[in-house]
């Protein structure tokens, strides 16, 4: 099975400092910031602070540096299950002890690859945004990391030139 997907959308990475990682991506490494979040309901270790950032890292793809996410017990509990039992407004691959991420695929490929996962027997659930239009597909692999279809274009979310 060869999924039509175009390479990595986006990586995401647990970090303990956020201004620490954040100088290492941007100012040391040179990669923009594309975007940050500071969600006062987000279950993060460090509230009332940025605990998302999003960096430009070339082509269609961005690199995500996240605090750990303080799941409770019965986060936990459904986290354990297969991804097409999660509530619609519940995802659990964020940080803690789980990072996720994200492979790129063309929006006219999508329900290909998402018939592909299934025929495979794997559990998925699908998210459709309106603020963003893009769909995502969520499923797990053997050790239980989640991995997304992302169908999200950088160039045009962002207005950046993707082709250098």
């Amino acid at each position: 099975m060869d999924l039509p997907v175009n390479g990595v959308s986006e990586l995401v990475l647990e970090v303990e400092e956020m201004d620490r990682a954040v100088e290492f991506w941007s100012e040391t490494l040179g990669f923009p910031i594309l975007e940050q979040w500071n969600d006062p309901e987000a279950d993060v270790t460090d509230e009332g602070t940025v605990w998302a950032t999003w960096l430009y890292v070339g082509g269609n793809t961005r690199l995500g540096l996240w605090l750990p996410r303080d799941f409770t017990t019965s986060d936990l509990k459904q986290k354990e299950q297969p991804v097409s039992s999660w509530p619609a407004t519940a995802l659990y691959d964020e940080g803690g002890e789980h990072v996720h991420f994200a492979l790129d695929v063309d929006d006219a490929d999508f329900e290909t690859a998402r018939e592909q996962i299934e025929q495979s027997g794997l559990s998925t659930t699908v998210r459709e945004r309106e603020h963003i239009p893009s769909r995502s597909l969520y499923f797990k692999d053997t050790e239980d990391n989640i991995i997304e279809l992302y169908t999200r274009s950088i160039k045009d979310t962002y207005q950046i030139d993707t082709t250098g």
